[in-house]
């Protein structure tokens, strides 16, 4: 039977989050720095240096050997996916969200012995960042979609007519193993598993996963100055040039966003996604289609009629609830203040939720408008969103004792729940 480590891989309404210690070292003095695992920008303490993060499309770690493990051995990585995020399941009595964080072996037919989840060893030991070549073989994963599939903990409860997975991380991590004459040797604890034929992947099955990682200077392309920003945000500020700059690839990009004016210096510059999609097979294009299908308390006048509709989905991640009703709150108000894209010297929230996600949100929002709700669900799973324009604004909130708040817009964001986002 195959073996599973204890695990914590499940899902809450909670929202507490599991956050991985991972074990870098600064590119310019070689010091060793443990960050967390959502790290994209960091300081070292040691030289200083500013550095960003850049990874191929996910992050890549791996769990230390055993210093006790033979020199001679053939010592091999395995690799896991592990998925973490907010799942938003709806049926007719509404949404719970669910945070998940699970794991499951990335190859098939392997060896019964081979434990197919990590479960607590990725949260109790540090992680290894694969910056650079280390000893032994790594084998190749088959495709996040087709392992984490059907990984979903099981429940009792009626499936969801709809569901989306919003603020997921996915990453790829390596666990040693060698086989010893015909014992599979666990490389972690260096103790057999079992019985089983000797593995030996063939050179078709191997990756090299240290390729995909570069390290880049968090320095302003633009004019050198040192860029700013959270350990985990998307968009790294310059306050010379009055930029935004984003890594991509092995280099960073400057990200076009544009600002309201703040009302004073303490405002908070909070982001959002702004999104003007196209809907199949329903018709959705305008305010005042909007205001038919959620049945809003308003009278619609031919001006709603010829103004565009634009989602708006938070660029951050807080905790579902809020999330939700920021998500109704701001497409029901379509904000338009006059923008401009000249950086302000105020506070920013940084930005954790890439567009591609914020795409996902316009199902959501549908859903949490429209009604009745059992038609809206009908016809949900089969309504296509294709975005037609995203862009990225910045708008001031009223910095307060225990919230931050639009006043225009009346909504307010507790200053706790902001606070804990970083654990999302």
């Amino acid at each position: 039977m195959p073996r599973i480590y204890p695990t914590p891989c499940s899902a809450t309404s909670a929202g507490k989050s599991i956050n991985y210690a991972v074990e870098h070292q600064c590119p310019q003095c070689g010091a060793p720095v443990t960050l967390g695992e959502d790290t994209r920008f960091f300081v070292c303490e040691f030289c200083r240096v500013r550095s960003c993060i850049a990874q191929k499309g996910f992050p890549r770690y791996y769990l230390s050997p055993s210093p006790d493990i033979p020199r001679d051995a053939d010592l091999f990585y395995l690799p896991y996916w592990r998925f973490k995020g907010v799942r938003y399941p709806w049926d007719e009595t509404g949404v719970k969200p669910r945070f998940m964080d699970i794991s499951a072996l990335a190859l098939e037919d392997m060896p019964p012995e081979i434990p197919f989840s990590l479960g607590f060893r990725s949260q109790a030991l540090t992680l290894k960042l694969i910056s650079r070549e280390p000893r032994g073989s790594f084998i190749r994963p088959l495709p996040s979609e087709v392992v984490l599939k059907e990984k979903a903990p099981r429940s009792r409860a009626k499936a969801p007519v709809f569901k989306e997975d919003i603020g997921e991380t996915f990453s790829l991590i390596y666990s040693p193993f060698y086989s010893r004459e015909n014992e599979l040797m666990d490389g972690v604890l260096n103790r057999p598993l079992g019985q089983s034929q000797k593995f030996r992947p063939s050179e078709q099955d191997l990756c090299r996963p240290w390729a995909e990682t570069h390290f880049i200077p968090g320095l302003c392309p633009g004019c050198g100055w040192d860029l700013e920003g959270r350990p985990d945000s998307l968009a790294l500020v310059c306050r010379n040039c009055h930029s935004l700059w984003r890594a991509r690839g092995n280099q960073l990009s400057r990200i076009k966003a544009r600002f309201a004016r703040p009302g004073q210096e303490g405002d908070i510059m909070v982001p959002f996604w702004k999104i003007r999609a196209r809907i199949s097979p329903m018709i959705l294009s305008s305010y005042a289609d909007l205001a038919r299908q959620a049945n809003l308390p308003k009278t619609i006048t031919t001006e709603w009629e010829n103004q565009p509709l634009f989602f708006w989905s938070p660029a951050f991640k807080i905790q579902p609830k809020i999330f939700l009703r920021l998500l109704t709150q701001m497409v029901i108000a379509q904000p338009d203040p006059p923008f401009s894209q000249t950086l302000p010297k105020n506070i920013y929230q940084p930005v954790t939720l890439p567009p591609s996600e914020a795409v996902q949100t316009v199902r959501i929002t549908m859903a949490s408008l429209f009604r009745p709700l059992k038609d809206i669900l009908e016809v949900l799973p089969l309504t296509d969103v294709e975005p037609a324009e995203i862009s990225l604004v910045f708008l001031p909130f009223e910095s307060r004792h225990h919230e931050i708040f639009h006043p225009e817009l009346n909504v307010a964001i507790n200053r706790n729940v902001l606070a804990l986002s970083g654990n999302l």
